[in-house]
């Protein structure tokens, strides 16, 4: 297999995010990499498991609208997203050291599906856009996400969005793999890896 192919684009793309993801980051600009691994995943994933049940019958469409399903019934705080939706204090260690993250609120009780269209709609929505930097002595550390008009706000820290990130693109994979009509999984899942890109 020399290029991605219409019919492994869905798993393949997503599946070398999500390695990218869990990879070490960069050094020098590791949470805006994760940032813009962590957006590009959600948006991709998302644009893609809330397809209109009209619009296609294939097997992949159909496991990938049954994931979004799935994600309704899940709630966000619990593993292994365990984001911290609920409105009491949060600190965490970053680099050593305990901070204070700053309160979510109004995501108390979320499921994981309507966390990921919040977040999804407030970095990539003109009209709900509001993603502002979360800085630590000096240094990045994270995203705050906001809905001023709906008295909304979450932050999350670079862990957050590798967590998130991975879990989403590991299961929408998964998903999208099982649903492949002409493929067993596992020569999907070969095929699909055995895909070269060129070097830089």
């Amino acid at each position: 297999m020399t290029e991605i192919t219409k019919e492994h684009v869905e798993w393949a793309v997503v599946d070398r995010m999500c390695q990218m993801l869990v990879a070490p980051p960069s050094k020098n600009f590791g949470v805006t990499e994760t940032y813009a691994l962590f957006t590009t995943t959600l948006c991709w994933v998302l644009q893609h498991i809330r397809i209109e049940e009209a619009e296609d019958q294939s097997g992949k469409h159909q496991a990938a609208r049954q994931l979004h399903s799935q994600l309704k019934s899940v709630m966000a705080c619990d593993p292994p997203w365990s984001v911290h939706t609920n409105s009491t204090p949060r600190v965490d260690q970053l680099n050593g050291k305990g901070i204070s993250v700053p309160t979510s609120k109004g995501f108390e009780g979320c499921s994981v599906a309507k966390l990921l269209i919040a977040l999804r709609n407030a970095l990539a929505h003109g009209d709900s856009r509001n993603v502002l930097p979360f800085n630590q002595g000096g240094l990045l550390a994270g995203f705050t996400f906001s809905y001023s008009n709906a008295g909304r706000e979450i932050t999350l820290l670079q862990s957050d969005m590798q967590r998130i990130g991975s879990e989403l693109a590991r299961l929408y994979c998964n998903a999208v793999q099982q649903g492949a009509e002409r493929y067993d999984g596992d020569n999907f899942k070969a095929d699909a890896a055995s895909i070269r890109e060129i070097a830089a």
